[in-house]
């Protein structure tokens, strides 16, 4: 069966969610260029809303596969066991394996990922899965690709990194400007609280659309859970459902649902994956 290679509603949904984020990224640079040179201050967005081509740069998934993920190129012998099940997932999906490069993580969980527009990553102990099983995890990632979840979601990283540099620095200061009050203590303490309250009066004043991120955050989440769901479903169309059921059957017995079901509500919305037992549900129905 001949995969589709179209955006998926989840990836358009979280380009969309990042608006008001990308909004603010914006802002920042263009007060960054003001207070750098009064006339041509507009050359500092311009210059950084070209600057997004980057991502669409074939290194800068290799980059950050190794900078952000921790991934490495695969040993000889894991090449030769992974290569192999890439281009039979790649012919039943009808599209290129040049297309994607194997990345390893070190890691003793069981794990995959797709990054960018390009890499395909598993964890060494996938590598221990019966053959059948990694080739499902490799369809399940694929279908990540296919969709353009993993591509989306790269883009909206970049175009928001000012504004998530602005509020790290904002929130870095706060706590050093509480620490501080803390170790003078008296009249200090209460300043710093005041301090600390103006740093985030100001942040928002700034950038209204910060107040927008608890809101946003969870249903970003929920884009993501949708993405997980639907690339499932393109990993059990091109036929690969069952061993994924087997997988995410001995995730259950390893207890990630159970890590899961201990975590408060607040986590649970903020959860980038759904629960296996949901997984599992949604690939039955489908079977």
């Amino acid at each position: 069966m001949r995969a589709s290679r179209r955006f998926h509603v989840a990836a358009v949904a979280e380009l969309l969610l990042g608006v008001p984020t990308v909004l603010s990224s914006l802002l920042f640079v263009a007060v960054l260029g003001r207070a750098v040179s009064q006339d041509k201050w507009w050359v500092f967005p311009v210059v950084w809303l070209v600057s997004g081509a980057i991502v669409f740069v074939l290194a800068t998934d290799r980059v950050l596969a190794a900078l952000v993920h921790r991934l490495r190129k695969p040993t000889r012998t894991e090449s030769a066991a992974l290569q192999p099940l890439l281009e039979d997932v790649c012919a039943t999906a009808g599209v290129d394996p040049r297309r994607y490069w194997l990345r390893i993580q070190n890691s003793r969980e069981i794990n995959a990922m797709a990054v960018g527009g390009h890499v395909v990553g598993v964890s060494t102990a996938a590598l221990g899965l019966p053959r059948e099983q990694l080739e499902a995890v490799l369809a399940h990632e694929i279908g990540h690709h296919l969709a353009g979840h993993t591509m989306i979601s790269l883009v909206r990283w970049w175009y928001e990194l000012p504004a998530r540099t602005v509020i790290l620095v904002v929130v870095l200061a706060g706590a050093v400007v509480l620490r501080i009050g803390q170790v003078l203590g008296g009249t200090a303490t209460v300043v710093s609280r005041v301090v600390v309250v103006a740093l985030g009066i100001a942040a928002v004043l700034a950038s209204p659309w910060l107040l927008l991120v608890p809101v946003i955050a969870p249903l970003v989440a929920l884009t993501s859970r949708r993405a997980e769901l639907h690339a499932d479903r393109v990993a059990a169309e091109l036929g690969y459902g069952p061993r994924l059921l087997e997988v995410l059957q001995r995730w259950i017995r390893e207890g990630h649902d159970d890590i899961r079901a201990r975590a408060g509500l607040r986590a649970r919305m903020l959860a980038s994956h759904p629960s296996c037992a949901q997984r599992i549900t949604r690939l039955q129905r489908k079977g």
